[in-house]
């Protein structure tokens, strides 16, 4: 197959970086520029075209796994087999990874995993990805290739539609329905409805897939600038079913999501626990299928139990809150709270003023200090410790007799 151009645009600066073109030049291996021996694939050619942040460079090539080594290793590029199976392998120059992947068709897939065979068909190795605008080839001049002819106008109508027979790709791979609705929630302007129609029908499928898989597509679905949108269809198609708790909020949840990005607050643990209702009942159902940082638990643990402190309507409420929970914990319990109505809007700067530039103080008082005044060390040291605490923090943290 020759490629024809089908669009161009200008090269941006990770395609002119001096890095960029030694690994072209390298793969291309002094063949004409008719014949492109390697080509940018996917998410990065789809992102450049929509003039959106690129964050992995992925390449795709005529040549073998065994071939690209060989060539690497000559030019003294660092490379690491990441994926020989598959025809996958990572150059990395400078800092800088490429993950390139010979072209393959599916063999046999299982849902999961896949048998590949490579080939040297653009077309073939096209066919085979999950969505239209993940095709899509562009060399380092900018010219934009579309080897099933779809790709480049599905983008410019902000389309999201799989390739070929949607219910043939979810079969090959189960973890394409949640790529559908987190791909959707990104670049769309509406859900396509073959593909969320044979997503629906294969719901189930996403309990065969692992929690790594599941927690990396989900999380990602929750961190979109607006998931709640997402998050109403795949309840009404019964995408989310396997989660076992029924009093999601989805009111509750749009405005909170909503103020955080007002005040720039996005935080993933705060947004997973707002989603789970604030109920650890939830969070411990989720984990059957998602995997939960410890750190994100340890911040839902710490919201919890800032919310029990007094409302933070008043100064002192928020400086309470931040010295004894942290910053960033009472600037998501302030969201949370501003939501239940138990905070007013019009306070929420200050707040924030109050939790961003706070000089947090330390408790004068030390156990050596009562000590020296007679009490024992043991559980009265302690008690009176917390006692003269509780008594300054009262105090605004302002020194005690």
């Amino acid at each position: 197959m020759i490629l024809e151009i089908k669009q161009k645009i200008i090269p941006r600066k990770w395609i002119n970086c001096k890095n960029t073109k030694r690994l072209f030049a390298a793969l291309q291996g002094g063949i004409p520029d008719s014949e492109p021996q390697a080509l940018f694939v996917g998410g990065c050619v789809r992102n450049a075209i929509m003039d959106v942040e690129v964050e992995d460079i992925d390449i795709a090539t005529k040549l073998s796994p065994e071939h690209v080594i060989e060539i690497l290793k000559r030019e003294n590029i660092k490379v690491i087999p990441t994926g020989l199976k598959h025809g996958t392998v990572t150059a990395i120059i400078d800092g800088n990874s490429y993950e390139i992947t010979t072209l393959r068709h599916d063999l046999k897939t299982d849902g999961r995993h896949a048998e590949v065979a490579f080939t040297d068909s653009w077309a073939e190795d096209a066919k085979r990805r999950d969505f239209t605008i993940n095709t899509l080839l562009m060399d380092c001049k900018g010219n934009v290739y579309d080897p099933l002819g779809t790709g480049i106008d599905d983008i410019a109508q902000r389309r999201v539609v799989f390739v070929g027979n949607p219910k043939k790709r979810i079969e090959e791979d189960h973890l394409r329905i949640l790529r559908f609705f987190r791909f959707s929630a990104i670049y769309a302007n509406n859900f396509d409805l073959e593909g969320l129609k044979a997503c629906e029908k294969a719901a189930d499928k996403i309990k065969k897939l692992s929690k790594e898989r599941i927690t990396q597509e989900f999380f990602k679905i929750i961190a979109s600038d607006r998931p709640y949108d997402v998050l109403e269809v795949m309840f009404r198609h019964k995408i989310l079913n396997f989660f076992k708790f029924c009093d999601y909020n989805p009111e509750f949840f749009k405005y909170f999501c909503k103020f955080q990005s007002k005040y720039r607050l996005n935080a993933l643990s705060s947004r997973l626990f707002v989603f789970a209702a604030l109920n650890f009942e939830n969070i411990k159902s989720m984990e059957e299928f998602i995997l939960f940082p410890k750190v994100f638990l340890k911040d839902m643990k710490a919201i919890n139990r800032a919310l029990k402190l007094p409302d933070l309507s008043c100064d002192h409420a928020v400086r309470v809150s931040v010295y004894r929970f942290g910053r960033s914990i009472t600037a998501q319990s302030l969201i949370i709270e501003l939501v239940q109505d138990r905070v007013i809007n019009g306070y929420v700067p200050k707040a924030l003023n109050i939790i961003q530039n706070w000089n947090i103080p330390d408790f004068p008082i030390t156990g050596e200090n009562l000590i020296a005044k007679g009490i024992p060390q043991g559980r009265e040291l302690g008690y009176e410790l917390n006692r003269l605490e509780q008594k300054w923090i009262d105090n605004d943290f302002k020194d005690i007799d």
